[in-house]
């Protein structure tokens, strides 16, 4: 009989480990909220920076009548089969788009997953992250081991979510080290939601600077003119801050770099996009410092700038403003 040779020497026999316990989960994760003005590019850095595969991605938005329950998960009524075959109404959670991120990135360690809220401060934010609140604190390299830099600091109790994410109900809940939470705010709209000191702090803040020098698309030029859209922002901006010194919100009123595709630069889009977003909202206190005379109604700006045969924007801007 051939004999175990470690039986001999009285070492124990191992369990063989299986890939769960041999994957080793990726650490750092952070909540990152990314700001700035509309059209600065936020999505953009995003998808260029962190990830645009949708395999490890659950995008929501937040808007001012999404719940908690859209969020994490609701307890929801479903027909399903019972052992005889019958139809039988049972209620069963229904995990929303935190519970099914939460339950992959906890499932597949070797991967990054990413939480993108768009339009953070569109919603009732900590009503809607209600106690998940407390998840936010990550741990960090400095009071923690490497292997857990990035989790959660704190388990809450949560039975829905642990039962669905764990099979355990019992198991204390935590974002794993390997999920992150990104968001956007554009600041022109920081008074629809205020957020809290406490609930800004727990995340990372990041300005996305309004940079039109590094974007090829600030090159195209405006249907009907020969102004580029770099150009035409630039010094419209500048504008946009002088004129509205006064203004604590005056700088959320610049054009984004990308407020304006290229597809919208064609004339009968321009006018309705930009020049209607100039009129009602960023010179709506003095619309004489930018359109020309003849420039009585926002009709008339979108009329004489889409019949122009010369140069549109020389014909409803000020002459001092399309020289610049």
């Amino acid at each position: 009989t051939t004999v175990d040779i470690r039986q001999l020497i009285e070492i124990p026999l191992v369990p063989e480990e299986t890939a769960e316990d041999a994957a080793v989960r990726k650490t750092g994760a952070e909540n990152i909220l990314l700001y700035g003005v509309p059209g600065a590019g936020k999505s953009h850095e995003i998808k260029t920076k962190y990830c645009s595969d949708e395999t490890y991605m659950e995008r929501v938005v937040f808007y001012p009548e999404y719940m908690y329950s859209d969020f994490v998960g609701q307890i929801l009524p479903r027909v399903e089969k019972d052992e005889s075959g019958n139809d039988r109404l049972k209620y069963v959670f229904t995990p929303g788009p935190f519970t099914r991120l939460l339950k992959k990135a906890e499932q597949d360690p070797g991967n990054y997953y990413y939480l993108v809220i768009e339009e953070l401060n569109r919603g009732n934010a900590p009503a809607i992250f209600g106690e998940i609140f407390q998840l936010l604190d990550r741990k960090d390299e400095e009071g923690f081991p490497a292997r857990e830099v990035g989790e959660s600091e704190y388990g809450i109790s949560n039975y829905d979510v642990a039962k669905e994410v764990y099979g355990d109900e019992n198991h204390l809940v935590r974002i794993p080290s390997n999920m992150y939470v990104l968001a956007t705010m554009n600041t022109a709209d920081q008074n629809v939601f205020t957020l809290d000191t406490a609930f800004q702090r727990r995340w990372n803040m990041r300005q996305i600077e309004n940079n039109f020098d590094k974007s090829e698309h600030s090159k195209d030029i405006i249907a009907g003119t020969k102004v580029s859209w770099g150009a035409f922002a630039t010094v419209i901006n500048d504008m946009v801050i002088d004129i509205n010194v006064d203004m604590a919100s005056s700088e959320d009123k610049r054009l984004g770099t990308y407020f304006a595709r290229k597809k919208e630069l064609e004339a009968d889009r321009f006018s309705e996009k930009v020049l209607k977003y100039l009129w009602d909202d960023a010179f709506k206190m003095d619309k004489t410092a930018i359109f020309n005379e003849n420039c009585k109604s926002l009709e008339d700006v979108v009329i004489t700038y889409e019949t122009a045969t010369s140069d549109k924007l020389a014909a409803v801007l000020r002459t001092s403003v399309y020289e610049k």
